[in-house]
Formats: structure tokens, C-alpha cells, sequence
């Protein structure tokens, strides 16, 4: 009798942390949609608060769900729209960039752009410059 409690609590408990992460992976969606990781003043705990979940049930869907750290994915999704913008405009200030996509500190936006692609903001710069010409 007490195993089959255990498999019935079991199931609803995967049940719920489903629909939990088919809630979070939605809001998660729209968040990228409109670009919100750009912000450099929002944490984990403003973004859980902002998709009504628990800030553990975000940890948790980022680390085993989507299989890495909230911020790792952040800090990726910010270097990838530094990089199209950069492309999109090779004239524009690397600080500015840096400062739209959430990275106010140009250093850091530098080892952090280098880290990810292997090359620095400014040389990436370069070559989208000589791809518009």
C-alpha cells in the first residue's frame, strides 16, 4: 500500500514540475522575444518573480531543463545580440553596444565577447566593416 502511495505522489509531483516548466519555458520564450535580458538590473529572483514561479523552480528548470546556469544563458544571449548589433552597425560604439545588451563595464564586455567567440568586439567589428564594403 505504501508504494503505491509513493508511485501516485510521484506522479503528481512530475506531473506539476512539468506544467511548471511548460509555464516557465512559455515565459521564458517572451522574455527573449522582447529582449529583457538586455536589462543589467534584472537578477534570477526579479525574472522568477516577473514568470510567477519560485526562484528554486527557475534554478531548477535552467540546470536540468535547458541544462545550464540562468546566467550562463543570459550572459549568451547578450553576446549574441552585441554581435548582431555590432554586424548590423560596425560604426557604432563597442561601449554603447556593451551598454545596450546589459554590460555597462567595457572590459568585462570585452572578455566576456572574447571568452564566448574566441575574438575580440573590435576585431568581429572589423570584419563586419569589411563585409559592408
Amino acid at each position: 500500500m505504501l508504494r503505491m502511495m509513493m508511485r501516485c505522489y510521484s506522479t503528481v509531483a512530475e506531473s506539476s514540475q512539468r506544467s511548471v516548466n511548460a509555464k516557465i519555458a512559455r515565459q521564458f520564450n517572451l522574455w527573449v522575444a522582447e529582449k529583457k535580458y538586455c536589462r543589467q538590473d534584472l537578477s534570477m529572483s526579479d525574472v522568477a518573480e516577473e514568470f510567477g514561479v519560485s526562484e528554486e523552480a527557475l534554478s531548477f528548470y535552467f540546470t536540468n531543463v535547458a541544462g545550464e546556469r540562468f546566467s550562463t544563458i543570459r550572459k549568451k544571449l547578450r553576446l549574441e545580440e552585441a554581435r548582431r548589433l555590432i554586424c548590423e552597425d560596425p560604426s557604432r560604439k563597442l561601449s554603447h553596444i556593451a551598454n545596450t545588451v546589459g554590460i555597462p563595464d567595457k572590459c568585462n564586455f570585452r572578455k566576456q565577447f572574447f571568452s564566448v567567440y574566441g575574438i575580440p568586439p573590435s576585431e568581429w567589428q572589423r570584419q563586419c566593416a569589411e563585409m559592408k564594403r
